[in-house]
C-alpha cells in the first residue's frame, strides 16, 4: 500500500510492535482530522503485523452500532481463531452482557453482571496473547459502544505485562465525546499518541508521482493541489483523479478544475464528520462569507464554542482556510450534499437572522429567493424593497424575481397592486410585451382611485406605449380628479402639477382624437403669456419630461438654434433611467431634425453604450432604432440596416407597441434605397398597430412604404402614402418638413406620373415652409424643384442644395443631388463636367451602399437610336399620350432585347410588375408584340423647350410616342 509522508509514524508503530512481542504491550492512539489517512495507516500496519507473525484482530466501530453491547469486541473475537470451548464461553458472556444492557441504560452505570463478565471476556484475549503476540486494531473508535470501551480500558491497564498492542484510530474532531477514554489511556506509561497532520507540498508532489503523471509535477500544479486540497490525502487524490479524467490533452500549464471526484470526496468528509460539523459546513456554505460568527451562531442555534470547534475541524479537514472555503468548488460540493428541503430551511433561517440584524434588503433577499416561500410580512416588505434597489442597480432579473415571489405570497389587495405596478415598470426594461397582462387590472384600479399617483402616471406611459390613448386619458383625468396635491404644495407652478403629462400626451401622441386633444390642451395655440413667465418656466423645467415637452413645443416652431440648446441641456444633465429614457430620445430626435447629425450620433452612441453596460434590452433597442435613423440620414445604409436589425432582435416586434413603426420604417427605407426590394417587402409584413399612425413613428412608416412603392413602380400607391402623411401632419398641427418632407416625396411621385406642374407647386410650397436656413429640408426642396425645371435653371438650385447637404452631412441626399447636377450638365452639353460629377456621385453612392449610378458613354451623349442605360430621373415631363416613367423604362429595356427576368433584376422590381408595365405599354402604343415597340419609340425634345440641345440629349432626353 502506498503511504505518503507517513513513514515516521509507521516506524513508531513497528517499534511498539516489537516491544509488545517481547512482553511489553501498549496502546497507540492514531488521531487526525477526517480523511487524513488514519485508516490507510492502520491497514499498512496490519500488513506489517501479519508479516511479523503476530495476530492482528481488526474492528471498525460504527455510529449505527453504538447501542449494540460489545459490538466492537464481537468483531475482534470473530477473527481471534478461538477454540470451540472458548468460542462458546465468549458467546455466553456476550449474551449475559447484552441482557444487562437495558439495565445499564436505565440506571446510567454498568450493572454488576456486566462488571463481572467483562474481566472474563477480556481474559480470553489475554490467554490468546500467551500463544502469540496480539494486536487489536480498532478504527473510528469514537463510535464504539460503552461495553467495548470498558473492555479496552480493562485490557489497557494490563498491557504492561502482556503481549497485546492496542491500536486505535480516532477523529480529532470528535474529542469532546470521549474525554474519559483519552484521559485514561494517555496517562498509561505504554500509550503513545500519533497525530497525523496535513500533507506538505513535498507530500503532494509524491502523491502526483504515485497516482498521477510524473510530468504533472510542476510548481504551479503542486501549489494548486496543496491550496485546494488543504493537504488532505483524500481531497488531493480526488483532485488528481479529476485531472486525469480531464483527458490527455490537458497541459501542465492548464489550471486545476475540481470535478466529480472532488465533489464525492467532499461529501465523504462531511458524512464522516459529526452532525454538528456537518451542519456548520452547510450553514456556512448557505450563508456566504459575509455572515458574522454571531449571526452564524443564531442560524445554527448552538453555542459559540461549538461553532468554533466545528470550524476548526473543517479547517483541519482541508475544506476551509481561515474560516472560509479554500475554493468555490468546495462550497458548491457542500451545497450539493444538502437536501433541497433542508437547504430551503437553512436559507429561510439565514434570511430571518440577517433581517433581524439589520442587513441590507438585497443581501437578505437572496436567501429569501432560495428559500422559495417565507410567509411573513417582513419577508414581503424586504422583497419589495430589494426589488427597488435591484432595479436601481440594473439587476432587472433579480428585481423581477423578488416582485414575483412577493406577489405570490401577498394577500393584501393594495400591496398586490403596488407589486403589479412595480412588475410593470421593471418588466418594461426587458420586454414590454410581458407587462401587458398587468395593464387591465392596474387601469381599473387607477380609475377607481386605488392606485397611487406615481404608479398611475407610469400607467399612462404604458397605455400610450400599447396604443391605448383613450384609456390613458381616462387615467389622467381620474388622477386629476383625486386632487392628490401634497400638503404645503402651493404657489406658482402648483396649478401646473399635471401640465407635464397633458403636454407630453399632446406632443408624443399628436394623432389623438380631436375630443381628446381639446381636453388635453397644451398645444402651441393654448400657450399664453402667463405660461411664459419665469415662475412657470421654472415649474416646467423641473423634470426631464417637462423639459422634453417644452422642447417639442419649441420644435414645432422650427428646428432652430434654440432647439439645439435645449436638447443639449437635456442630454448633458439627465441620467439614463426608466423615467428619463423618453425625454433623452426626444432630445436625440430634436438634434436630428435640427440637422446636428454629428452631435446626435455622439450622444446616441454614448447612451447606447451605457444601456448595454446596464443590461437593459429595451433601452438598447430604442437607442439602436434612434441610431439607425441617424445613420440613414448620414447615408451609412449598411450601418443603419444593422442598427435596425439589432433593434428588432433585442426586443421582439410584439414588445414594441406603437414604436415598432420606427425600426421597421428605417429597415424598409434602407433596403429600398439599396435596391433590395424583396427584403423591404418582407419588413412591410411586420404587423404595425393602427394606433401607431397617431404618432410620428407612423409618419416615418408611411413615408418609407411610399418610397418602396415608388421604387417598385407603383407611383399611385406611393402618392397615396405621401399625401396621407401630409393630411395627418396638417390635421395635427405637426407639419415638420424636417421630420417627413411629404411635399417633396409627393412631388417625386407626381413626376413619376408625368405631372410636373403639381410637382413644382409642392416643391415650391415646401421650399417656402423650410425658410432661408441651411436645412436638409430646404436642400431636398431645391433638388426637387430643380427636377421640374429645364437644365439651365437647375444648376443654381442644385448647387445650393449640394452645398447645404455637404455641410449638414446628409450623404444619401447628396448622392441624388450630385447625380441630378450631372444630368443637368449633360443636357447642356457640358460632357466633361457631367462625367466628373457622375464619378463623384458614383463614389458617394458606393460609400453609402446604394446602387452605383452608371456613367454615360461618349456615344450616349450624341448618338444612338435608344437612350443609354442610365439612372432614370423622375422629373421627365411628358405629353398626355406618353408612357409613364416606369412603363417607358420597361419598354426601352424590352426593345434592347432584355428578358422579363433581366428587366426585373435591373430595375429591382418583380417579374409580375414588368408584365403589367409591358401590357399597358402595348395598349397605349397600339402594338401586339415586343418587336413592334422600337418603331413607336424615338427621342424628341419636349414642346416649349430649346431644340438645339435635342441631339445632344442622353438618357435624360424625353422619349415620345411616335
Amino acid at each position: 500500500m502506498n503511504l505518503v509522508e507517513r513513514g515516521e509514524e509507521l516506524s513508531i508503530m513497528e517499534h511498539m510492535l516489537d516491544s509488545g512481542a517481547s512482553g511489553h504491550g501498549g496502546v497507540i492512539l492514531v488521531s487526525g482530522a477526517v480523511a487524513s489517512g488514519k485508516t490507510a495507516l492502520l491497514r499498512a500496519f496490519e500488513a506489517r503485523v501479519n508479516a511479523s507473525g503476530a495476530l492482528y484482530l481488526q474492528a471498525t466501530a460504527s455510529d449505527a452500532e453504538r447501542d449494540l453491547p460489545l459490538g466492537v469486541m464481537g468483531q475482534l473475537l470473530l477473527g481471534a481463531g478461538l477454540s470451540a470451548p472458548d468460542a462458546r464461553r465468549a458467546a455466553c458472556l456476550m449474551e449475559l452482557v447484552a441482557g444487562s444492557a437495558q439495565t445499564r441504560r436505565a440506571a446510567g452505570e454498568l450493572p454488576a453482571v456486566a462488571m463481572n463478565e467483562i474481566p472474563e471476556l477480556c481474559g480470553i484475549l489475554l490467554d490468546k496473547a500467551r500463544e502469540r503476540p496480539l494486536v487489536l486494531g480498532i478504527d473510528d473508535v469514537r463510535h464504539a459502544d460503552e461495553h467495548s470501551l470498558e473492555c479496552l480500558l480493562y485490557l489497557a491497564r494490563r498491557l504492561a505485562v502482556s503481549r497485546i498492542l492496542v491500536v486505535l484510530g480516532e477523529n480529532s474532531g470528535f474529542l469532546a465525546g470521549h474525554a474519559r477514554l483519552r484521559v485514561d489511556l494517555l496517562r498509561l506509561p505504554g500509550c503513545r499518541n500519533i497525530r497525523l497532520g496535513p500533507l506538505k507540498r513535498s507530500g503532494v508532489a509524491e502523491m502526483i508521482s504515485v497516482f498521477g503523471d510524473p510530468g504533472w509535477r510542476t510548481r504551479k500544479l503542486v501549489s494548486e493541489l496543496h491550496h485546494i486540497g488543504g493537504g488532505s490525502p483524500l481531497l488531493t487524490r480526488a483532485l488528481i483523479e479529476d485531472r486525469r479524467a480531464a483527458g490527455p490533452g490537458t497541459t501542465s500549464s492548464a489550471g486545476l478544475v475540481p470535478g466529480e471526484s472532488f465533489v464525492r470526496a467532499v461529501a465523504t468528509c462531511l458524512y464522516r464528520s459529526d452532525l454538528a460539523t456537518r451542519r456548520t459546513a452547510w450553514a456556512l456554505a448557505v450563508a456566504g462569507p459575509d455572515m458574522s460568527l454571531a449571526e452564524l451562531v443564531e442560524v445554527l442555534g448552538t453555542s459559540r464554542e461549538s461553532l468554533l470547534r466545528s470550524l476548526r475541524a473543517l479547517n483541519e479537514a482541508g475544506l476551509l482556510d481561515a474560516g472560509w472555503f479554500r475554493h468555490e468548488a468546495g462550497r458548491a460540493a457542500v451545497l450539493r450534499s444538502l437536501e433541497p428541503a433542508d437547504r430551503a430551511r437553512v436559507e429561510a433561517r439565514c434570511a430571518q437572522v440577517l433581517h433581524e440584524h439589520g442587513a441590507a434588503a438585497t443581501v437578505v433577499v437572496r436567501h429569501l429567493i432560495a428559500a422559495e416561500t417565507v410567509d411573513a410580512p417582513w419577508a414581503r416588505r424586504t422583497l419589495i424593497e430589494a426589488a427597488e434597489r435591484a432595479l436601481a442597480d440594473d439587476e432587472v432579473d433579480l428585481a423581477l424575481t423578488c416582485l414575483r415571489i412577493a406577489r405570490d405570497t401577498s394577500t393584501d389587495p393594495h400591496q398586490i397592486l403596488e407589486i403589479r405596478a412595480a412588475l410593470t415598470r421593471a418588466g418594461r426594461r426587458v420586454n414590454p410585451a410581458g407587462v401587458a397582462q398587468h395593464l387591465p387590472e392596474l387601469t381599473a384600479a387607477a380609475l377607481d382611485g386605488r392606485l397611487g399617483t406615481r404608479h398611475a402616471e407610469e400607467l399612462v406611459g404604458h397605455l400610450l406605449w400599447f396604443g391605448r390613448a383613450e384609456r390613458a386619458l381616462d387615467v389622467l383625468r381620474a388622477v386629476e380628479r383625486r386632487g392628490t396635491e401634497p400638503p404645503g404644495r402651493s404657489g406658482p407652478g402648483a396649478q401646473h402639477r399635471h401640465d407635464c403629462p397633458r403636454r407630453w400626451m399632446t406632443y408624443a401622441y399628436p394623432g389623438l382624437p380631436a375630443s381628446a386633444r381639446t381636453c388635453l390642451g397644451g398645444t402651441p395655440e393654448h400657450t399664453t403669456a402667463r405660461d411664459t413667465t419665469p415662475q412657470h418656466t421654472q415649474s416646467l423645467t423641473r423634470s426631464p419630461h417637462q423639459r422634453a415637452a417644452t422642447l417639442l413645443m419649441v420644435l414645432l416652431d422650427g428646428p432652430g438654434e434654440d432647439v439645439v440648446v435645449r436638447a443639449e441641456q437635456i442630454l448633458q444633465s439627465t441620467r439614463l433611467d426608466d423615467g428619463t429614457l423618453t425625454a433623452l430620445l426626444v432630445a436625440l430626435d430634436s438634434l436630428v431634425l435640427a440637422d446636428r447629425l454629428e452631435a446626435a450620433a455622439f450622444w446616441c452612441e454614448t447612451l447606447l453604450k451605457e444601456a448595454a453596460e446596464r443590461h437593459a434590452p429595451m433601452w438598447q433597442a430604442l437607442l439602436a432604432a434612434a441610431k439607425a435613423r441617424i445613420e440613414l440620414r448620414t447615408g451609412a445604409l449598411l450601418a443603419a440596416q444593422e442598427s435596425a436589425r439589432s433593434a428588432l432582435a433585442l426586443v421582439p416586434a410584439d414588445g414594441w407597441g406603437v414604436a415598432v413603426a420606427s425600426p421597421v420604417a428605417t429597415a424598409v427605407f434602407t433596403r429600398t434605397a439599396m435596391g433590395r426590394l424583396d427584403e423591404a417587402a418582407a419588413h412591410l409584413s411586420v404587423p404595425v398597430p393602427d394606433s401607431a399612425f397617431q404618432t410620428s413613428d407612423g409618419l416615418l412608416y408611411l413615408r418609407a412604404r411610399g418610397h418602396y412603392y415608388l421604387a417598385a413602380g407603383r407611383p399611385y400607391a406611393a402618392l397615396d402614402d405621401f399625401l396621407t402623411c401630409g393630411d395627418l401632419m396638417r390635421r395635427w398641427d405637426f407639419d415638420l418638413p424636417a421630420l417627413v418632407p411629404w411635399r417633396t416625396d409627393a412631388a417625386e411621385a407626381h413626376l413619376s406620373l408625368g405631372d410636373r406642374e403639381r410637382a413644382r407647386a409642392l416643391a415650391e410650397e415646401q421650399l417656402a415652409l423650410s425658410g432661408r436656413g441651411n436645412s436638409c429640408a430646404r436642400a431636398v426642396s431645391l433638388r426637387m424643384l430643380a427636377c421640374t425645371l429645364n437644365a439651365a435653371h437647375r444648376l443654381p438650385l442644385l448647387g445650393e442644395a449640394i452645398e447645404i447637404l455637404r455641410d449638414r452631412g446628409h450623404r444619401l441626399e447628396l448622392v441624388r443631388a450630385t447625380d441630378e447636377l450631372a444630368r443637368a450638365h449633360r443636357e447642356l452639353g457640358k460632357v466633361g463636367q457631367a462625367r466628373a460629377l457622375a464619378r463623384k456621385a458614383q463614389r458617394l453612392a458606393g460609400e453609402c451602399g446604394v446602387p452605383v449610378p452608371s456613367m454615360p458613354s461618349a456615344a450616349a451623349d450624341t448618338s444612338g437610336p435608344y437612350p443609354a442605360e442610365l439612372p432614370w430621373s423622375s422629373g421627365n415631363r411628358r405629353h398626355p399620350d406618353e408612357l409613364s416613367n416606369a412603363e417607358l423604362r420597361v419598354a426601352t429595356l424590352a426593345v434592347r432585347g432584355h428578358t422579363n427576368r433581366q428587366i426585373a433584376d435591373k430595375l429591382c422590381i418583380t417579374i409580375s410588375t414588368v408584365e403589367q408595365h409591358l401590357t399597358r405599354a402595348y395598349r397605349k402604343l397600339a402594338v401586339q408584340r415586343r418587336a413592334d415597340l422600337a418603331a413607336k419609340l424615338s427621342p424628341l425634345a419636349g414642346p416649349g423647350e430649346d431644340r438645339e440641345g435635342a441631339a445632344a440629349h442622353d438618357a435624360c432626353d424625353r422619349l415620345h410616342v411616335g
